[in-house]
């Protein structure tokens, strides 16, 4: 299909293909330990089901709310019981919280795989009209969010470990007057694993741009119907082998991976 937004890659694609399968033998987890903030619901949530899929041997689940977290956890449970899954409910705009979530998911093992999609979308208004404070609160809660959660990272990880940043186009592209707030805050995350990654060229780190996805937080901007465009696709738990020493841009549904 044609592309709807700007594309970095050749073939543009809106739906899961055969191989991004979590039941490939060269994509399997087995023994390794995922994090995945944001984890409780949307794509933070099937991203750890697909992880469970391709055989991680445990899975950590870090957001504010609680049910959410023991809600994906147990669908994991309930389909893969050999996995170790660990729900912690944590604010990662605080740092001790994030510290002591990672510690207990790691245990004395390492990290082998993050997945950072904890974020909060701010104010749907334009800058004349957006309270102030409240622009700014919101960009404060995403990147301090993310860096505390980059620090615990590099604090916990194997040598070769993966990141994968959860970001999004409305960081590179705009999407409109109502949407300064969250490409602001999207920017600078990006722009924060960038120097994780300047900074220690053994890890693998990467950004992603979902694009288009039916969740919670795109509702909350205006839905599929505002954009008039919907992803279907879905996650290979470990589809981001190839080492890099800095980061890729790409997203799931447009990328020939």
């Amino acid at each position: 299909m044609a592309p709807p937004f700007p594309s970095p890659t050749a073939i543009w694609r809106d739906n899961t293909y055969p191989t991004l399968s979590p039941t490939r033998a060269e994509l399997r987890a087995t023994g390794k330990t995922v994090i995945v903030t944001g984890g409780g619901t949307g794509i933070g949530a099937e991203t750890a089901r697909y992880f469970a899929e391709a055989g991680a041997s445990r899975i950590g689940l870090i957001g504010r709310r609680e049910q959410p977290l023991l809600d994906t956890k147990a669908s994991i449970a309930n389909k893969f019981p050999s996995v170790d899954v660990i729900a912690v409910s944590a604010d990662t705009r605080d740092k001790l919280a994030v510290d002591a979530a990672f510690a207990e998911i790691v245990g004395n093992g390492k990290l082998h795989v993050l997945i950072s999609g904890a974020a909060t979308l701010g104010p749907m208004e334009s800058i004349k009209e957006v309270d102030g404070e409240k622009f700014l609160n919101a960009v404060d809660h995403n990147l301090k969010g993310s860096l505390w959660v980059a620090q615990a990272f590099l604090q916990h990880a194997v040598p070769d470990a993966v990141a994968i940043d959860v970001n999004s186009n409305a960081a590179h592209m705009s999407f409109g007057a109502m949407g300064g707030c969250y490409s602001v805050a999207k920017m600078a995350i990006f722009r924060l694993w960038e120097s994780v990654a300047a900074g220690n060229p053994e890890l693998n780190i990467f950004h992603i741009q979902p694009g288009v996805v039916d969740t919670a937080m795109n509702k909350e901007a205006g839905g599929i119907e505002a954009i008039g465009y919907e992803d279907h696709g879905k996650w290979s738990a470990n589809m981001f082998r190839e080492k890099t020493s800095k980061p890729t841009l790409c997203s799931v549904s447009t990328s020939e991976l």
